[in-house]
């Protein structure tokens, strides 16, 4: 297991949780202030989480991604946002897919509706 899946796991038991915004939320009821970082053509959100006395980041969409849909958003090919805005991590705009669906839904243009 990578150390990102590791690091969400472990952030999980510790109890982080997600709010409905798509914030994070610490073990104290505190939303977590984070930061962005810049991937490839995207911005992302990521927060820390102390582990051995090293703060390591955990990107929030798959943070969001592994409370909503558990061990699966672990094994998924990716986490997609979907409207596109990759700071955008309201549950209910983050699914698990391809990137084949990324591909087709935003280099084409093809509107699918996703289940």
């Amino acid at each position: 297991m990578s150390k990102s899946n590791e690091m969400i796991r472990f952030a999980s038991e510790r109890g982080y949780t997600i709010n409905k915004t798509g914030e994070i939320i610490n073990p104290k009821g505190q939303k977590v202030r984070g930061s962005i970082r810049k991937t490839k053509n995207s911005f992302y959100k990521i927060f820390g989480v102390a582990h051995q006395g090293i703060s390591r980041p955990i990107l929030v969409h798959r943070f969001v991604a592994y409370k909503k849909f558990g061990e699966a958003a672990l094994e998924a090919e990716c986490i997609r946002h979907l409207n596109h805005n990759s700071l955008d991590n309201r549950p209910d705009n983050i699914d698990i897919g391809t990137y084949r669906e990324i591909y087709e839904t935003t280099v084409k243009g093809i509107s699918k509706s996703v289940s």
